[in-house]
Formats: structure tokens, sequence, C-alpha cells
């Protein structure tokens, strides 16, 4: 009720004053603040079609219209603000983004390099380009932008990790714990920059620190799906197979519909001998992943070692049916179909393959 007052008190100070487009940025802002960017939007686009070269409303629907993945829509937004204000940093950083976003690479460059040379000691325009070049994998390239972000914005965690994340890739594991743990000291209460730095201890298996931060991790967010998978992925590294199993559980029941969870779990009890269970689990999670042929491959794999032949050579068919490039699952559908073939032969009990 407080908030529609509001907003019938800035709609009063409209009516009254109908040319004061003040007011109706006031009241677009406020909606911004609510998270009503529809609202916020129509405003903007009001004022605009009065105003064309209003700058601030160009701007600020540009921005609602990136956050819709209205991009044609930004692009003209801010190519209109750009007549009037050609030598504005920020104008060439959103048609970065935008472009980025839709994955112009070309333009995406070319406008930050614009803000850039307008903004030389801008943060966020040299870690737009090392994110730019990430995206195309010129590790390199992104390394060098994200550390010149740093010399004007130290403090930013995000690029510690962006950093990390590079370094990890790459393989380099006590280079990516060192910034994961830059990363956590500016920012210990995000949960991903924990998990982050828990993985990072257990990819150089300290797991005790590892644990550390799973626990903090768990703390911060008990119900986030990944922890409890990267928890029992380490798990596992320890050969702790009751606890991974607790924590996939838990994964199971907090997201459902992701199959990560359910194959690490049919994974581990395959590995105990434990078929049936497993085998529920792979069928589980190619139900919600129909297309993967990997996961039918598992069934297969599981009904070989359950003694049911004919269901695995079914299985290995739908694999090769599903991947027929693939000649490693060809290959064992030959094999299986051939040792079917044979004990049927024996049995003089033919089934059609």
């Amino acid at each position: 009720m407080y908030q529609e007052e509001i907003i019938k008190e800035f709609k009063r100070k409209i009516e009254s004053e109908p040319n004061n487009i003040e007011y109706c940025k006031d009241l677009a802002n406020y909606y911004v603040g609510l998270n009503d960017l529809t609202n916020a939007l129509h405003i903007y686009e009001d004022i605009l079609r009065v105003y064309p070269d209003d700058f601030q409303s160009l701007i600020n629907a540009g921005s609602i219209y990136f956050y819709k993945k209205m991009f044609l829509e930004a692009i003209n937004c801010y190519n209109k603000a750009l007549e009037n204000h050609g030598d504005n940093y920020c104008i060439f950083y959103n048609l970065g983004n935008v472009y980025a976003e839709i994955e112009n690479f070309e333009l995406a460059l070319l406008n930050y390099q614009k803000a850039n040379k307008l903004r030389p000691d801008s943060a966020d325009v040299y870690s737009a380009l090392g994110y730019l070049y990430q995206d195309i994998n010129n590790l390199d390239l992104a390394i060098q932008y994200y550390k010149k972000a740093l010399k004007y914005d130290s403090k930013n965690y995000e690029i510690y990790m962006n950093i990390a994340n590079i370094e990890h890739k790459r393989g380099n594991d006590v280079e990516a714990l060192l910034q994961y743990q830059k990363a956590y000291e500016l920012n210990p209460n995000d949960k991903k920059t924990t998990l982050s730095l828990a993985n990072a201890y257990s990819d150089i298996k300290n797991f005790k620190l590892a644990h550390t931060y799973f626990e903090k991790a768990v703390a911060l967010d008990e119900n986030y799906y990944p922890t409890r998978v990267c928890r029992a992925v380490a798990f596992c590294d320890e050969n702790k197979h009751e606890e991974a199993i607790k924590e996939l559980k838990i994964a199971i029941e907090l997201v459902p519909s992701k199959p990560n969870a359910y194959i690490l779990l049919a994974n581990l009890l395959f590995e105990e001998k434990r078929y049936e269970e497993a085998l529920s689990l792979y069928k589980t999670a190619h139900k919600i992943m129909p297309d993967n042929p990997k996961y039918l491959v598992f069934i297969a794999n599981t009904y070989i070692f359950l003694n049911d032949i004919e269901q695995a050579v079914k299985y290995y068919r739908k694999a090769m049916i599903a991947a027929p490039k693939d000649n490693e699952i060809k290959l064992i559908y030959i094999e299986t179909a051939s040792k079917y073939i044979e004990e049927k032969a024996k049995d003089r009990k033919w089934t059609h393959l």
C-alpha cells in the first residue's frame, strides 16, 4: 500500500505539470527501484516520443532493453544518444556490452576500445575487455586486461574470480587457489566464491581445508545445489563414499530436475555393485535428458553386470542411433550383440536384433 501511495503521488505531480518530464523520470526511476522494468520502460518510451533526444531517457531505456534482451532497440537508443554525446565513454561501453551479448566480437571490441580511449582509467572497460577475450579463449589477453582492471579497482573480487577461473582452466591449480583466496578475502559472504575456494583446495588434495570452506558454503546457503554436488565429488576423491552418497541425495532432493547428481550417485552405487539402484538412477537421468547417448551407455553397461544381455543390446543400439558417429559405442554394440547371438544360438532361442 505504501508503494501504491508513492506511485499515486508521482502521477498526481505528472498530471499537475504534464510538461515537466523530471516528474516522469522520477516515477520511472522509482519503478526501476521496485524492479518493475516494464512500467519504467513505458515511461521512458513516452518521454522519447515527445523528446527523442533526451539523453537520460535514451540511456535508461537502452539499459532496460538490454536486460530484456531487446538488443536492436538497445543499440538504437545508444546510437541516438551518441548523436549529441559522442564523447561519452559510457555509451560506447554499453554498446560494447550489447554486441558482446549477441556475440559480435568485432563490434564489441571496437566499442570497448573507444570507451577505453575516452576513459583509460576505467576498471569496468578493462574488465569488459577481459571478459571478451576470455569468451573467445584468448586467455593471455584476458589475463592482461583483468590485471589492468585491478590497477584501478583492486577490491573487485569478481576480477580475481575471473583470473582464478582462467588459471584453473589452464591447470595452474596453485595460482588459481591464490586468486580464489584473494576473491574470498574481499567477499567472504558470497557462496559462489566460497565454493570456488573449497574446490580449489580439493583440486590440490588439501581436503581438510576444502571441507572447511565447503562447510562455510553450506552455512551461507544450505540449499545451494552446486555446493552439495562439489562436496560429494571431494568426498569421492577421498574414497568417502557414504558421505558422498549423503550429499548427492540431498542435491537430488533440492533440484530433482538436474541429471548430474543422479549420474554421480549411480556411479558410486555401481562401484559398490548395487546395480539395481544404479540402474534406476541412470534411467531417471535419461528421462531428464533423453538426448544424451552417454546415459544410454551407462544403462546398457549396468544391464551387462546384471547379466541381462538382451536389455544391454537394446540400450547400446539406442545409444548408437543417438550418436551414429561414435565409433566406440558402435564397437561395444557389435561386440555385445555378437555375444548375445552366440548365447542364443547355444540355447537355440533367436531374437531379432
